[in-house]
């Protein structure tokens, strides 16, 4: 399906090839056109090196396109001084790096020697073509700054590492970044220990660390474990030792990981992984609250936007807002898949006065048409109606207690499933956590996340004030309302938060109407919402994906576009090579 350009013209095309890789189309007035992970194409979650399937598909959509090109690097100049900074940093402050000048200019000339052939990119195979590069943390910021709304705010990045940094300050006025304050990331290590830590429990580092602040949740507060724990930490970043966070991502890494679970059972055997987990998710809220406090000039009444992977963590989002600020807003795709976003976005500001837009939706991506979803459907031999009102019978379905895949519209930019490609389910059921993730072939600690009708938010969430937008996209938990907790305690973790996604009819009202019928029916106006997926692979993308994933027998009905399939429980599941069967395996 063609996405109609209107009166916008194309201005500005950013990328970002490392984790996580994407792409992000921009029109001269800010509006973001087009965005879509690399991942969603080749069925690898965190797909890594150039997002070509995703440029391909940008040109497929909107033709050969003069615009300006942006991606995410530091100009060679610039990279050999941030390496230079980051040695004299690690040397000053005793501290150790298994990064070097030398060592990082021959990655940064080599960056020269990659590109593509034809197309939106370039000609030329041996030079990428672009028009500007974008440091790494300074797209994190656009990322969130571009998309909330505040003319003047604080942007706080922090992640693992980017062009050597793991953490930035910047204050935006505007539309412009100014940089405040910058660390090094073995300086500032929060995201790198968690990931280590991460490993150290069994689970991939990569993606698993959401798991460890669900378990966190089932922990106490044990000082001898918390001071244990950051001792580890500190120890293994100082001179003469190796820190597992780098020798992770070297290419015998699972040495060290293998490491990792050994330290686990003979330093930290005496305490449970769950307070173990809660004194490494306590840890990481202490130091990005400290480090909030110390380098943002004003809290009380200032506007604050985050991006980063450690703001992936709902709850370290909770603890920030509590601060003080007046609004908060975590940009959407706050992981590496949204430095296109913020790339695009700080070329287009180079040219233009454009200034942050209050965005209004997440569905970004590839849509589809009624024929190629009609056609996925019959192609499987999957038997289906047109209803005349799809959004009833969805609602009745899932009052009736049916697990509902719904596809429909253009696809969520990133990781979270905001409606158009999730799995919906009654919040009624306390025990669906386990029987659900069980069919879904998950192992979560976490609970399903809600979606609930913003009109109906205050009656189940507590702290809304300032985050009514962030909420939106399902990226800070709330405390949950006794009501909450009583009418829909699928979805309320046991700590008594809930990591909520507020549904407005603007920017959802497919999703929204389901809702409010199932509302009628049940008198709740909240729902399960869940990714569309099985498993460590990605949200599904196209119908086909869809009708495969319906087709494993997991759900009860498939709810795809104007059409609607129930599963044929007298027939066995179809066995089928799904593309999580492609990734690597969960680490256990």
């Amino acid at each position: 399906m063609d996405i109609p350009l209107a009166e916008r013209e194309p201005q500005v095309l950013g990328w970002h090839d490392s984790h996580s890789a994407s792409a992000a189309l921009l029109a001269r007035d800010g509006t973001i056109l087009y965005a879509v992970a690399e991942e969603r194409f080749t069925g690898r979650k965190m797909q890594k090196g150039t997002p070509s399937r995703a440029l391909d598909d940008i040109e497929t959509r909107f033709g050969d396109l003069a615009v300006s090109r942006c991606y995410t690097d530091l100009p060679l100049g610039h990279k050999i001084a941030r390496n230079a900074g980051l040695a004299w940093s690690t040397w000053r402050k005793g501290l150790n790096c298994a990064k070097s000048p030398v060592s990082l200019a021959g990655t940064a000339l080599g960056r020269f020697g990659r590109g593509r052939v034809g197309g939106i990119v370039g000609t030329d195979a041996r030079v990428p073509a672009f028009d500007g590069l974008c440091e790494h943390h300074t797209a994190h910021a656009a990322s969130a700054y571009c998309l909330c709304g505040f003319d003047d705010t604080y942007v706080v990045t922090i992640d693992g590492v980017g062009d050597c940094l793991s953490a930035a300050v910047f204050e935006a006025h505007a539309g412009t970044l100014k940089l405040l304050r910058k660390f090094y990331y073995n300086d500032f290590t929060v995201a790198a220990d968690y990931e280590t830590f991460t490993a150290m429990m069994g689970f991939n580092p990569d993606r698993h660390c959401g798991k460890i602040t669900g378990l966190a949740a089932y922990g106490r507060h044990h000082t001898g474990c918390i001071e244990a724990l950051a001792w580890f930490f500190e120890q293994s970043w100082l001179r003469g030792r190796r820190n597992y966070f780098d020798r992770m991502h070297e290419p015998n890494g699972q040495a060290a990981i293998a490491e990792l679970r050994r330290i686990r059972d003979a330093e930290f055997g005496r305490f449970s992984r769950e307070d173990l987990s809660f004194a490494m998710q306590h840890t990481a809220e202490r130091r990005v609250i400290d480090l909030v406090h110390r380098h943002v000039p004003r809290i009380a009444g200032a506007n604050i936007a985050l991006a980063g992977g450690v703001f992936a963590n709902v709850r370290i989002n909770q603890k920030v807002k509590e601060l003080g600020f007046a609004n908060i807003f975590i940009a959407p795709p706050m992981d590496d898949c949204g430095l296109s976003l913020g790339a695009a976005y700080v070329h287009l500001r180079e040219t233009t006065d454009v200034r942050p837009h209050r965005v209004p939706h997440m569905f970004l991506g590839p849509g589809y048409g009624e024929d190629e979803i009609q056609e996925a459907l019959e192609s499987a031999g999957v038997r289906y109606e047109r209803p005349s009102d799809p959004a009833a019978l969805v609602a009745r379905l899932l009052a009736d207690g049916k697990v509902v895949g719904r596809f429909d519209g253009r696809m969520e930019f990133g990781p979270r499933a905001l409606g158009n490609r999730s799995i919906l389910y009654g919040a009624r059921d306390p025990s669906v956590n386990t029987w659900l993730n069980k069919r879904l072939s998950r192992t979560e600690f976490m609970p399903f996340a809600p979606a609930t009708l913003a009109e109906e938010a205050d009656r189940c969430y507590a702290g809304l004030d300032g985050c009514r937008h962030a909420a939106e996209f399902m990226t800070i938990t709330f405390d949950c309302t006794e009501y909450m907790k009583e009418s829909c305690p699928a979805v309320v973790h046991v700590d008594g938060t809930a990591r909520a996604q507020l549904v407005t009819h603007e920017a959802n009202p497919g999703l929204h109407e389901i809702i409010a019928e199932y509302r009628k029916i049940t008198g709740i106006a909240t729902v399960v919402n869940t990714s569309f997926n099985m498993h460590e692979s990605p949200i599904v993308l196209s119908p086909v994906d869809a009708v495969r994933t319906f087709q494993d027998g997991r759900l009860d009905c498939l709810a795809i576009g104007p059409f609607v399939a129930e599963a044929d429980r007298d027939a066995p599941a179809m066995q089928l090579r799904h593309r999580d069967e492609l990734t690597e395996p969960a680490l256990t």
